[in-house]
């Protein structure tokens, strides 16, 4: 709560009206089937319409790493089936590098794969947003550049003239 304060997402606001539930889960406290039903029931009971599980290592390690894949996939049909928008957070293994969108093969479960990356630039620490995959519709296909700051997240303008983004070392043409 203090993180989205910080960047003015009013988060205590959207909890204090019903809008928002957080609902922290220790990964190796509850059993797979545990887990799934304490999302089901929330998901019956509570009308809720946005699941968002940070991260698939977290979910991973919540379902001990059996079958993993096989119980994301079950848990985000039956999410889908009930009408239910989920974001699945997946954490990168480098902060530069080959830019893997899971690292399980799990990005067919994804309609749409947003990405953030780090990169260096002229010696300076830069962070970039795109697009990789919108299954519905066309998309946005630039790279842009993005700061999180005291007013938000600031997307801003393409990064123009490199290429080697996606690979965490671009180089400028």
């Amino acid at each position: 709560m203090k993180r989205s304060e910080s960047i003015n997402v009013p988060i205590k606001d959207m909890m204090d009206k019903g809008n928002l539930k957080i609902k922290p889960i220790e990964p190796l406290s509850y059993s797979p089937d545990e887990f799934s039903k304490i999302v089901q029931t929330d998901v019956e009971e509570n009308d809720t319409k946005f699941v968002l599980l940070d991260s698939i290592g977290g979910y991973g390690m919540a379902v001990r790493e059996e079958n993993t894949l096989e119980r994301l996939h079950s848990l985000t049909v039956y999410l889908q089936n009930m009408g239910v928008t989920t974001f699945l957070i997946n954490e990168t293994q480098s902060i530069t590098g080959t830019l893997e969108t899971t690292n399980m093969h799990a990005s067919y479960l994804a309609d749409n794969i947003i990405f953030l990356r780090y990169l260096e630039m002229e010696g300076e620490l830069q962070k970039a947003i795109g697009i990789l995959k919108k299954r519905l519709s066309d998309f946005e296909k630039s790279i842009r550049r993005f700061h999180i700051t005291k007013d938000g997240i600031n997307v801003g303008d393409k990064l123009s003239g490199f290429s080697g983004i996606l690979s965490g070392a671009p180089q400028a043409h």
